[in-house]
C-alpha cells in the first residue's frame, strides 16, 4: 500500500505513560491496530485515519504497535516497537514524630506484641486444664525445647540450659 503512514511520538517510555499514535491508510477498506506488550496481543478496529493515545502498562520491555489495512482483500502492516522501561522502585522508611528513623514499624510490634499475648493466653488456659504431674511434664518438655533449639545456634549455651533446667526442677522440688 502506497500512502500508508504509521507515527508514535515517541519510543521509550516509563510504564504508565501515554504514548499517541497517528495513521493514516488512506484508500483502504478497514484497519486495525494490534498492541503486544509480551504477555497478550490486543487487536483494536480503527478509522482509516485518525489518532489515538494509549497507556503503556505492564511490558516485557519492548511493546510492538503493528497497524493492518484491507485493501481488496489483501492486508498491508506496519510495526513500530516502543521501549517500556520498568518504573523505579521507592523505598519508604518509617520515622517517628521527631523525624528519627525507626528499626520496626509500629504497626509490626502491635501486631507482634498481640500475637504473643495471645499464645500466652492459650499456653496458660491449656496448662492450667491438665493434672499438675502432666502440666509440670509439659513444663519440662517446654523448657528442654527451648534448650535445644538455643543450643542449635549457640552450642557452647547448652550447658546453661541444662542448669537452668536443674535450677528449675530444684525449685519445683523444695516448693512442695
Amino acid at each position: 500500500m502506497e500512502k500508508m503512514s504509521f507515527n508514535i511520538d515517541r519510543t521509550t517510555v516509563t510504564e504508565g505513560e501515554i504514548v499517541q499514535v497517528d495513521w493514516n491508510c488512506a484508500g483502504a477498506e478497514r484497519a486495525e491496530l494490534t498492541i503486544d506488550n509480551g504477555h497478550r496481543a490486543t487487536a483494536i478496529p480503527l478509522e482509516i485515519n485518525g489518532s489515538k493515545r494509549f497507556r503503556l502498562n505492564r511490558s516485557r520491555g519492548k511493546t510492538s504497535l503493528t497497524i493492518t489495512a484491507w485493501v481488496g482483500g489483501k492486508s498491508y502492516s506496519k510495526t513500530l516497537k516502543v521501549k517500556v522501561k520498568e518504573i523505579p522502585l521507592t523505598h519508604a522508611e518509617t520515622v517517628g514524630h521527631d523525624g528519627r528513623r525507626q528499626w520496626l514499624p509500629d504497626h509490626w510490634l502491635r501486631r507482634l506484641r498481640s500475637w504473643w499475648q495471645a499464645a500466652t493466653a492459650r499456653r496458660r488456659q491449656s496448662l492450667a486444664a491438665l493434672p499438675p504431674d502432666k502440666r509440670l511434664a509439659t513444663r519440662l518438655l517446654m523448657i528442654i525445647g527451648a534448650i535445644m533449639l538455643v543450643s542449635i545456634f549457640f552450642p557452647r549455651l547448652m550447658s546453661f540450659g541444662v542448669f537452668i533446667l536443674v535450677i528449675y526442677l530444684l525449685w519445683f522440688m523444695y516448693k512442695r
